[in-house]
């Protein structure tokens, strides 16, 4: 009986769509909060992000011998790339990339972003095919790894867009949530309120869920100071009147979770 009332509930949400506007860390972001039926359906894709952006992360898994080579062919590689992009005039930029320091040993994640979307991502994949350079530095990528993920996303709405950090070095939490189907919408409405009670100090970087690839998957991406100020943040966080109430909310939509601590990489745009 719960699950017909709740889907009774959810499906209507898709015929209509009213905007509001927040402010998140001093910037404004938009989100479509679905509040009651009307209008022509939208796609759920639709109703939670409006950016021409999209983004892939890449989680590449290091064989122990070769981390430190590994490390070495980032730089050289993300040098060759750039030059590479430039001089065919494609805007995607290797975002961020870090080890894993508390979490999947021997892992490194990496952030893409393509801000034309689609055709930017295609033009990308193809000069990672046809360049004999590029070619070479994915032969010598291979022979390190063990294993290869990759996952386009887009991003909500109503968090900030995730730009460089030159400013010292940060630790960063990356929080992945595996949803139950047909729940998106759902975590959507209760995390905009959820992040306005988490905007202190700039620490939300990026919010994501998967497009293709893994399927009902939300990544959160935070950065701290150091673990202790990750730890004194969260602690406060649970005195901000409200915050109980969207952990309670949220937690039943949840299949799986993980947290990883990273650190940058010398060639990461987020530091």
């Amino acid at each position: 009986m719960h699950t017909s009332s709740r889907l009774v509930f959810i499906l209507p949400v898709f015929k209509n769509v009213l905007i509001r506007r927040f402010s998140v860390s001093g910037r404004n972001t938009r989100f479509n909060l679905p509040l009651y039926s009307k209008g022509a359906p939208e796609s759920q894709s639709y109703l939670l992000s409006r950016s021409s952006s999209i983004f892939e992360l890449q989680t590449h898994r290091v064989k122990p011998k070769y981390l430190a080579d590994y490390l070495k062919y980032l730089e050289e590689f993300s040098k060759a790339f750039s030059g590479l992009a430039s001089q065919a005039r494609i805007q995607s930029r290797l975002l961020g990339s870090w080890t894993c320091e508390i979490g999947e040993q021997n892992t490194a994640y990496h952030l893409w972003e393509f801000p034309d979307g689609y055709p930017c991502f295609a033009k990308c994949q193809t000069m990672l095919a046809d360049n004999e350079t590029l070619l070479a530095f994915k032969q010598k990528r291979d022979r390190m790894l063990s294993s290869f993920q990759n996952q386009l996303c887009l991003p909500f709405s109503f968090w900030p867009n995730p730009e460089p950090r030159t400013e010292g070095k940060n630790v960063y939490e990356l929080r992945s949530y595996t949803l139950k189907p047909g729940t998106m919408i759902e975590w959507g409405n209760h995390w905009i309120r959820g992040l306005r009670l988490r905007s202190r100090n700039q620490e939300a970087v990026a919010g994501l869920f998967s497009h293709i690839g893994e399927m009902h998957v939300v990544h959160h991406l935070w950065a701290y100071t150091s673990l202790e100020a990750r730890s004194k943040s969260r602690d406060q966080t649970w005195q901000v009147n409200g915050w109980n109430e969207c952990v309670m909310n949220t937690v039943p939509l949840i299949r799986h979770m993980t947290s990883s601590i990273l650190r940058p990489t010398s060639t990461s745009l987020l530091q």
